[in-house]
């Protein structure tokens, strides 16, 4: 079925407001001739001042987003810049700029904020910067979307109304307050910003770490109230203002994963070509081993696929080669099912894909050259704006054109590079008996928990999965090092941090027999072989300085992980590793 559904963005977008189906299918990626016969008679009607190429995508939504860490300086990325994106082909981007938190109220609730106060500066300021970067972005014809946190306010009025907008002592949209504070905070965003043309409605997890005038936490607690906010932001922003609304579902196992959650909270929502559901593409955060998610494809309103680069800082931040473009195109072999983009073709409802490029977690590493960071973005950007041709195809194009790579070079960077993805993903999981993806998150090395392992019987098995990787990584080194990109500092970047990761992953393999060797004394009361122990202790730490080494020789070479200290996740691997060396009298 064709589908005629407008997505109408407004004069702003340099997008065609037409979607439609061609008829794709994943194995050729070919489409069928009365699909595409009807396409163009489609596009007829599309208006005038667009480019074919614009009005010829199948996914005619393609957004950017870098996500700073919340409460640290910002990254410096040319994937911040508006007229950047525009020439890449992006037709909107999600910057995190709190709109929200440049608002006084003044209309709904005169004299709330005082006058003067460092309250109303902060915010005053905040404001003025937020016109700035839709100016900048309105320059270069780059319509912004940014994420606004619901429900945020300042904290004078949260003093006030506070204890009114609660149903149950939890902050809840069916309080009638609530719904006056959001339907003020509406106007006010519109009001205040004029050139906004949409925002990306952020629940779930409220950050305020760089915003110290201003409280607030997710008022929706399931579908019934999901669907109170849906009905009501749908009125104020896409009926009222003629805005777009992208509304996302991110949240922990509720809305974002349950299907059952998912219709029950839209399909009390009526359909508006301004109402777009933002969906993660897997069942959880960005975790390579799971399940496509459960409710893309589903329901009667348009999605926007989320994808993120740095895949919940899970597997290195771009510290070393680590690349998503064929797993999230075609699937991962890990999944139970492997399905990726590549299977949502002939889904009309699925207008887009936005990519995160940076961002997606809270420390380091921290890098200075984007290469790892480039090549899934161009994979995934181009094949999103052309998905007749294979993400292979995609890959070899940026390293033959980008790169300058061609005949047995190309060939060793592709191998290179998907030798050290799978690397990554067997050096701190386990195929045989999976472990919480979470004990490495970041620049954090914890103590994992191998005690599933140990009662499977399997501790042998899955340190093997390390040795295997430690070899993998030993062989993209190798092949790094016959490699010569166009760029010299790009080759240099390219193999400090291969040697980068396989000494990461010589450190993870020591970390795990530590944690094995006390797992499987504490649990079938093995005696511990003190000279195995003592001798993996000496591999963790001279693999460790041989890292220090590594990064004190090279500029290039990005900060390192570290074993002392973790937020979010733990306990750091030391309160494992100084116990034993004292046990072993090393010390």
């Amino acid at each position: 079925m064709i589908n005629t559904t407008k997505i109408n963005l407004g004069e702003s977008s340099a997008l065609s407001s037409t979607s439609y189906a061609m008829g794709f299918h994943k194995a050729t990626l070919r489409y069928s001739p009365l699909a595409g016969v009807v396409a163009i008679l489609l596009l007829c009607s599309v208006p005038s001042g667009f480019a074919d190429s614009e009005k010829a995508r199948r996914f005619p939504l393609l957004f950017n987003m870098v996500y700073h860490n919340p409460g640290e300086p910002q990254f410096v990325t040319h994937y911040d810049e508006p007229g950047y994106l525009k020439q890449l082909g992006y037709n909107g981007q999600i910057p995190k700029l709190s709109p929200q938190c440049g608002l006084t109220y003044d209309k709904a609730f005169p004299g709330l904020i005082a006058e003067p106060s460092a309250e109303r500066m902060w915010i005053e300021r905040h404001a003025h910067s937020v016109l700035l970067d839709l100016e900048y972005a309105r320059q270069h014809g780059m319509p912004l979307y940014p994420f606004t946190d619901i429900l945020v306010v300042p904290e004078s009025l949260w003093k006030k109304y506070g204890e009114e907008m609660k149903v149950d002592g939890k902050l809840s949209i069916r309080s009638e307050r609530t719904q006056e504070v959001m339907r003020a905070q509406i106007d006010e965003l519109f009001t205040r910003y004029p050139d906004l043309p949409g925002f990306t409605l952020r629940f779930g997890e409220t950050y305020l770490h760089d915003t110290p005038f201003h409280r607030g936490t997710t008022p929706v607690n399931n579908p019934e109230e999901h669907a109170i906010l849906m009905n009501l932001l749908r009125e104020e922003v896409c009926v009222k203002r003629n805005k777009l609304l992208i509304y996302r579902t991110w949240d922990f196992e509720m809305l974002h994963t349950r299907l059952d959650w998912y219709l029950r909270a839209t399909n009390a929502v009526e359909p508006h070509p301004k109402l777009i559901f933002s969906i993660k593409h897997v069942n959880h955060d960005f975790v390579r081993a799971l399940d496509f998610n459960t409710t893309l494809g589903h329901g009667k309103h348009q999605q926007i696929v989320e994808v993120s680069v740095n895949q919940a800082g899970l597997y290195g931040r771009c510290s070393s080669p680590y690349y998503i473009g064929k797993g999230i195109i075609e699937g991962w072999e890990e999944m139970k099912q492997p399905k990726g983009l590549c299977d949502l073709l002939d889904d009309e409802k699925i207008k887009g894909v936005w990519i995160w490029c940076w961002g997606d977690g809270w420390v380091g590493p921290y890098i200075s050259n984007e290469l790892w960071n480039d090549i899934s973005e161009y994979v995934l950007r181009k094949w999103t704006m052309d998905p007749e041709k294979s993400e292979e195809f995609y890959f070899n194009e940026y390293a033959a054109e980008t790169l300058g790579l061609k005949n047995q070079q190309l060939k060793d960077f592709r191998k290179l590079v998907m030798l050290a993805t799978d690397a990554t993903f067997l050096g701190q999981q386990s195929r045989i008996v999976p472990v919480s993806d979470w004990w490495c998150r970041d620049h954090y090395l914890t103590a994992v928990d191998v005690s599933h392992q140990v009662k499977k019987g399997k501790a042998q098995e899955c340190i093997a999965e390390k040795v295997q990787a430690v070899e993998m990584w030993k062989e993209a080194e190798q092949l790094a090092t016959g490699i010569t990109l166009k760029n010299p500092r790009d080759t240099d970047f390219m193999r400090v941090s291969t040697s980068y990761g396989r000494i990461k992953y010589q450190v993870i393999e020591q970390l795990w027999r530590i944690q094995m060797m006390l797992a499987e004394e504490q649990i079938n009361k093995k005696p511990l072989d003190e000279n195995a122990a003592r001798a993996a202790v000496e591999a963790y730490e001279k693999s460790y300085e041989e890292w220090r080494q590594l990064k004190r020789d090279n500029p290039s070479c990005p900060t390192l992980y570290v074993d002392h200290e973790a937020k979010h996740v733990g306990p750091p691997f030391q309160t494992v590793l100084q116990p034993l060396k004292k046990r072993l009298r090393m010390n």
